[in-house]
């Protein structure tokens, strides 16, 4: 946990650049999210940026990607809830490695230069991350899947529960239908199924 006067940085990041690039978004995160990775666009190869590369940091509950702009004196920000990508997908290339992902939810998408309208290939991805290191890539690319298996698995959970128990209360219902429950048994058994959820 880094402090600061304004607000603490829940994270175990140690690099000075790192944690000065996470203050510059310190006010977007919500006090218990911790920032789990940093990751900044090469300068010199082909995909990053000379002036002002964009950086990537990965939270326990999202990417947000900072893209500076006016020799990094203004950026655009934007953040993308795991649970809003729909798949992710690495092109390692032999300086520096490609995040292609989807996520149909974002909104323009087109104002910053790492997001293109329409990349092309083969998966049609919505978006790209062009230029990071191997080695953070690799690491944001299993960040993104574990935590978009986490929503997804929460996700269907939740289904499962609301419709096992609407299908509980059918059956009850059935039951004092049939006259084998009566009108407060009925009632009863409702209260403790619904105080579950």
């Amino acid at each position: 946990m880094v402090s600061n006067d304004k607000h603490s940085i829940n994270t175990d990041i140690t690099d000075k650049e790192e944690l000065k690039e996470i203050s510059k978004i310190r006010k977007m995160l919500n006090p218990d999210e911790k920032v789990l990775l940093v990751a900044r666009q090469s300068r010199l190869l082909p995909g990053g940026s000379a002036m002002t590369p964009n950086n990537v940091i990965a939270t326990d509950r999202r990417v947000i990607i900072r893209d500076p702009y006016m020799l990094g004196l203004k950026s655009n920000v934007i953040d993308i809830p795991y649970d809003v990508v729909t798949s992710v997908k690495l092109q390692k290339g032999v300086f520096t490695s490609t995040i292609l992902f989807k996520a149909p939810t974002l909104v323009n998408k087109s104002k910053l230069g790492l997001l293109d309208e329409d990349i092309g290939g083969e998966d049609d991805q919505e978006g790209i991350i062009e230029a990071v290191p191997k080695d953070k890539a690799e690491e944001l690319l299993e960040i993104i899947r574990r935590r978009m298996k986490n929503a997804n698995d929460a996700e269907s959970t939740s289904n499962v529960d609301s419709m096992s128990t609407a299908d509980e209360l059918r059956k009850l219902s059935k039951l004092k239908d049939d006259g084998i429950l009566s009108e407060s048994e009925f009632q009863k058994m409702k209260e403790q199924l619904l105080g579950r959820m």
